[in-house]
């Protein structure tokens, strides 16, 4: 991975390549075939970050597309080295290139902003089994001096399965249960292959479906994993939810629809949190129309102390900072007054 300046030894010049020292990578830096980038400075550095993304799991012979992320160091240009164990690497574009089986770059990468990345293709193995993709970058000045100002560091091993047949994701439960005004969305899985995650959609009534929310999948998986997903809700009506699992790859499939009729609560005041709380605590509330608003603090005997909000209010979500630091330890009450609606809640202040 050594940044050189190179010269063509016939005008002994040196040539400048859009801007930035023109220079090439060297094999034997990873772990797998050598000590890192020593040439820069002879340790590795934590401070610089470097790290693999692509897809867990490759069918034998198949080719699958990678990315290496740098970060951290002196950020102003950097380098790799990426090497695998049992498979093949491929460039993708003229930026890389691969020597003797190992992938360099072909001149550094100027940062953009505070990550960079290169793109490789991976080609699996014959047989099945576990591959190791290895990995180093350095975080360089560009000043064309390699010396200890230059940072690098080592990824962290990454782990490919070579397999057969690529097991799909085997959805084993998904149903929906409401918790006062929100749907509680539970569903789990047996077996999981590149599974980047799952896509919570929704429709009301004759709506479409419509994205809510995104849960992380465990890529791939043989055990048993359980997911969860709230949905705040302002009305009532019928309601159908169903989950867009997608790949690594892009591709997706969707679940069965589930259906539940959901009746909404015109206002709901929830307990505040965190509750004991020093000094400061939120105190939150449900809404299904638009009204004029109180909420007051009051203290074990009744005495109001605080006016927190006075005003009218749209139908929705809101929430309140009490910053309880002038009062002392004890329990107080909050009350929330919507039109005909009250509710008085207790909350306790431990200093």
């Amino acid at each position: 991975m050594k940044i050189n300046i190179l010269l063509i030894t016939t005008f002994l010049s040196v040539i400048i390549y859009a801007g930035i020292n023109f220079s090439d990578g060297i094999t034997g830096a990873t772990m797998l075939n050598g000590e890192g980038c020593t040439c820069h400075s002879l340790s590795s550095n934590d401070s610089v970050n470097v790290w693999i993304e692509g897809p867990d799991s490759v069918l034998v012979n198949q080719n699958a597309t990678y990315k290496l992320y740098l970060s951290g160091g002196p950020a102003v240009a950097g380098g790799f080295n990426v090497a695998a164990f049992n498979g093949l690497l491929e460039s993708t574009d003229s930026t890389t290139y691969v020597d003797f089986g190992e992938l360099t770059h072909s001149f550094p990468m100027v940062f953009v902003g505070d990550t960079i990345y290169w793109e490789f293709n991976y080609v699996a193995q014959s047989t099945p089994g576990v591959d190791t993709i290895y990995s180093v970058a350095n975080s360089v000045n560009l000043d064309g001096d390699p010396n200890d100002e230059d940072q690098w560091n080592f990824g962290e091993n990454f782990a490919v399965n070579i397999v057969d047949e690529i097991i799909p994701v085997e959805l084993v439960s998904f149903v929906a249960l409401q918790n006062e005004n929100s749907v509680v969305l539970n569903w789990s899985t047996a077996t999981e292959t590149n599974n980047a995650g799952f896509e919570i959609q929704r429709a009301i009534g004759n709506d479409s479906f419509s994205d809510i929310g995104f849960v992380e999948g465990n890529g791939t998986s043989t055990g048993y994993n359980k997911y969860s997903f709230n949905d705040d809700i302002t009305k009532s009506g019928f309601y159908r939810y169903r989950l867009k699992q997608i790949d690594f790859d892009g591709n997706y499939k969707y679940s069965d629809v589930i259906n539940l009729d959901v009746i909404v609560t015109t206002f709901s005041l929830a307990q505040n949190y965190p509750n004991p709380f020093n000094p400061n605590t939120t105190i939150s509330w449900q809404m299904t129309s638009s009204n004029l608003v109180t909420l007051k603090v009051y203290d074990v005997l009744g005495n109001e102390i605080e006016l927190l909000v006075s005003e009218y209010k749209e139908a929705g979500y809101h929430s309140f900072n009490f910053d309880a630091s002038e009062y002392g330890s004890g329990v107080y009450f909050y009350s929330l007054r919507a039109g005909s609606y009250t509710e008085i809640k207790k909350m306790n202040l431990i200093k």
